[in-house]
């Protein structure tokens, strides 16, 4: 019974942290106390060999991008730097409990940031990654099939609390199609995707103060299929907008929002949605980019004319940029 009322809090956690940024809330216990410690059964080989998999996984793809991190940091790649510091928190916030009565996992050897190169601490992250999604997997497959169905609630919980849009690619050519895509045909089937997405993207903000982060999730996955699957439609630079959107407003993915903001204007320059202007506004308050941010002002004035209140306040903003930079 205890277990059946663990399983349903999980569930009723999950519901009502729609409004939060954070796939599902940490599971309770039946007295409402957040699960800390899960003891390994010290007869079940199997059991404890799943488990330390997992645990060896989760300190490899740690210390993968700890090491990418930290060559960010020597090279000067601040935008990337903070890619490789979100994904970690993400995997560290993923899992809310510990397992006991398993060996610790054996540490990495120490790295030099001196002698690799960015391409191999890369793959050395993807490859964690992978792996420790493949142990994740695994264990979950192992505790469906013993019918732990305590344990299995809480691996479930791991999966449910990482969020696939806080991994990164690292290379933005990975992340994003070129800008020379060009609008050019009228695809019905891209329509309807973009349609379908559009209507998601808007019931994900029902009121004021809520928002529904998975069915915003479920969007910007579908209006990137659109881009990917339909590269010549008519609605990739609208679309590569509300990809920009969604990244800036839900998940503050500021690097990301950017580049899909610029392939908005780069793929449609006569576009008649405020892309430049909201790219301004990252640089400006959100990174402190001030330059940057003025030259893109002055694109709002010259691109965004059919939003006046938009051109006046990218002329407020350059003279104010201006005079303190005086």
């Amino acid at each position: 019974m205890a277990t059946g009322r663990i399983i349903l809090l999980v569930s009723l956690f999950s519901v009502l942290s729609a409004g939060c940024d954070r796939p599902a809330a940490p599971p309770r216990t039946a007295d409402g106390k957040v699960v800390k410690y899960v003891p390994v059964d010290p007869a079940d080989a199997e059991e404890k060999a799943a488990v330390s998999d997992f645990q060896s996984a989760t300190v490899a793809y740690q210390h993968a991008l700890k090491v990418l991190g930290a060559f960010y940091v020597r090279a000067g790649a601040y935008d990337r730097q903070i890619w490789a510091e979100t994904e970690l928190a993400n995997l560290i916030d993923a899992q809310t409990f510990r397992f006991e009565g398993t060996d610790a996992p054996t540490d990495p050897p120490s790295e030099s940031v001196e002698k690799i190169n960015e391409a191999a601490a890369v793959e050395a992250v993807l490859s964690a990654r992978r792996n420790w999604r493949s142990r994740l997997e695994a264990l979950d497959a192992f505790y469906s099939g013993k019918g732990a169905n305590l344990k299995l609630a809480l691996v479930r919980n791991i999966k449910a609390r990482f969020d696939p849009i806080h991994t990164y690619d690292y290379f933005m050519r990975a992340e994003i199609p070129p800008d020379t895509l060009k609008p050019t045909e009228v695809i019905p089937a891209a329509d309807a995707l973009f349609a379908e997405a559009i209507k998601l993207h808007k019931s994900g903000k029902p009121l004021p103060g809520f928002t529904d982060y998975q069915k915003q999730r479920k969007a910007l996955l579908m209006f990137r299929q659109m881009v990917d699957k339909y590269p010549t439609s008519t609605k990739i630079a609208v679309g590569a907008y509300y990809i920009a959107e969604i990244y800036k407003e839900y998940f503050r993915e500021n690097v990301r929002a950017l580049a899909w903001y610029r392939r908005a204007w780069q793929w449609d320059k006569h576009i008649t949605l405020p892309a430049r202007s909201q790219a301004a506004f990252i640089y400006d308050f959100r990174l402190g980019q001030r330059e940057k941010a003025i030259r893109l002002y002055g694109e709002v004035i010259k691109h965004e004319q059919f939003d006046w209140n938009r051109v006046r306040y990218a002329r407020q903003r350059i003279e104010e940029l201006t005079q303190n930079r005086k």
